[in-house]
């Protein structure tokens, strides 16, 4: 898809449950478990659960975001603890906790800004995307600019590997420190022409189809961002 494609990629799932406020712990609980387990302990990436704050329609309440550094370590650890006893104990926890609501397998193509794993507050923009090459350079051109260079966090281009059927190819991931901390980028990135630019040049190249907001609740995994964000 672009001219980097050949070399592996970062890798990355949302896996997303429907559960009640008072199950959460019973959640994180049940994943201390298992990544307590001498299988789990093996588990080479980083993984994120996030509570969805604003998803539309979407009956997600909570996500899992397991990263690793390609599709090769990320399916021989999947394929190993998927064959330990400590797998279906968790399963059998999580099912008495919550419902599965869907799970989608990304590939990070690129990613922009300062990667730190502090940023606990995530956007994500679905895009259906018709040319790609043009898409990456108004994605690049902008923070590129005067204002993209003032940009607080960081930011990811992921392709969709597989996702059900669905118009989405692409996901714009985008890491805050917090709320406010996105609100007052928001307002500067508006305000400017930078931005009317990529507006006008994106549109030619993708169709933006909306956007959700979650935050970090729990991270675990030895890996840090930056070591999975394929800078």
């Amino acid at each position: 898809m672009f001219s980097h494609a050949a070399v592996a990629q970062p890798t990355w799932s949302a896996i997303s449950i429907s559960t009640t406020p008072a199950n959460v712990p019973l959640v994180q609980a049940a994943v201390d478990t298992l990544l307590g387990s001498p299988a789990g302990k093996e588990f080479p990436g980083k993984l994120l659960l996030l509570a969805e704050v604003a998803d539309g329609s979407n009956p997600a309440t909570h996500s899992f975001i397991p990263l690793y550094k390609t599709a090769a370590q990320r399916e021989a650890f999947v394929q190993k603890l998927q064959g330990d006893p400590a797998w279906n104990v968790f399963l059998a926890e999580l099912t008495k906790v919550s419902q599965p609501v869907s799970t989608e397998l990304y590939r990070t193509l690129k990613s922009w800004g300062e990667i730190v794993d502090t940023d606990h507050v995530w956007m994500g923009h679905a895009f259906k995307v018709n040319e790609a090459q043009a898409f990456l350079a108004a994605i690049e051109k902008f923070l590129a600019s005067p204002t993209g260079k003032k940009f607080p966090g960081q930011v990811y281009l992921s392709v969709v590997v597989a996702g059900g059927i669905t118009p989405v190819t692409h996901v714009i991931s985008v890491g805050y420190d917090s709320e406010a901390e996105m609100e007052a980028w928001t307002t500067t990135r508006d305000a400017s022409a930078d931005w009317a630019t990529f507006q006008k040049e994106s549109r030619k190249a993708a169709e933006y189809l909306g956007g959700s907001l979650a935050r970090e609740l729990k991270s675990w995994g030895p890996a840090t961002l930056s070591s999975l964000s394929g800078h």
